[in-house]
Order: C-alpha cells, then sequence, then structure tokens
C-alpha cells in the first residue's frame, strides 16, 4: 500500500514536470506528509521521525549544490528531499546515485532529440576537452530537461530493491 501510494505521488510529479517543467509544492507536501506517516506507521515516534527526517535532510543536503550552481531547479531538490522521507538517510544516498545514473541517460536522450546523433556526439567529444562548453546558454534555461522522472526511478529503485550500492 505504501509503495502504491509512492509511485502515485511521484507520477502526478512526473507528468507536472512533463506538462509543465514544474513540480508544485502541493504535491512535494503530500509526498512529505506520506512519507513521514509511513515512517511513523512502520516505527515508534522518535525512530520513525529520525528515518523520515533524516531522508528529508539527507535529500536536501545531496542535491543542495545542484540547485545553487543552477544544475536543477528548486522543484526537483524538493521533490528528492521529500520522497526521501519514505527511505531513510541511507536509502537517500543510494537513491541520490540511482538518479544520477537515471538522470545522466535521460540527459543523454535529450541532447539526441534536441540536437540530433550527430550534433550530441560533437557536443559530447568538445565537453570532454572543454566541460565549460556543456554549460547550457542562458536561452536554454527555459526549456529544463524534466528531472522529475529520474528523481521517480532512482527513489522507486531503491524503495523496490534497495541494498545495491550503499549496504
Amino acid at each position: 500500500m505504501i509503495g502504491v501510494l509512492l509511485v502515485v505521488l511521484l507520477t502526478v510529479a512526473c507528468v507536472s514536470d512533463l506538462r509543465t517543467r514544474r513540480i508544485p509544492n502541493t504535491i512535494v507536501l503530500a509526498t512529505a506528509v506520506a512519507g513521514t506517516a509511513a515512517a511513523l506507521g512502520t516505527k515508534w515516534l522518535i525512530p520513525g521521525l529520525v528515518q523520515a527526517g533524516g531522508g528529508f535532510g539527507t535529500g536536501l543536503v545531496v542535491w543542495l549544490p545542484f540547485y545553487a550552481f543552477g544544475m536543477l531547479g528548486a522543484g526537483d531538490i524538493k521533490l528528492f528531499a521529500a520522497a526521501s522521507t519514505f527511505l531513510g538517510p541511507r536509502s537517500s544516498l543510494e537513491a541520490a546515485l540511482y538518479t544520477a545514473l537515471y538522470g545522466g541517460a535521460l540527459a543523454f536522450g535529450y541532447m539526441l532529440t534536441r540536437s540530433g546523433v550527430a550534433g550530441t556526439f560533437i557536443r559530447v567529444g568538445q565537453g570532454i576537452k572543454h566541460p565549460d562548453l556543456l554549460r547550457n546558454d542562458p536561452a536554454a534555461f527555459r526549456r529544463r530537461m524534466p528531472y522529475a522522472l529520474a528523481i521517480a526511478l532512482g527513489v522507486l529503485t531503491v524503495f523496490w530493491w534497495p541494498g545495491h550500492i550503499v549496504t
């Protein structure tokens, strides 16, 4: 039941991100409340709050630098932190690694659809030599890649199959 609720909440966030490139705070709040309630339902008061709060804090701290450098939006950071209330601190770290892997694959796919095969490989090849060239121009910020899908995949991978990267 908890897993179904998490899937539904993350699906709603993904649909919103795909349509509007925004993740509403109501979805983030509902996810954080549901994760905290799930933690409190499976553990006593203090351990449940520690799990949910630790997951939220870890999720926030891991992704906050990416927001500070303009690589991710605030909604993405908040969504990951809220979803991490379902996981706890250790699993939140593992979910961050999966999210980064899925995000890299999605970014590559996004580049392919925007620039084509030749343009993508030229840009990546030049980016290896000069990483500053991979930074998007200001006009590109209007068409940000929807990252909620990578977050959902990363969180759900660890929710359903924990302990493969971080043990």
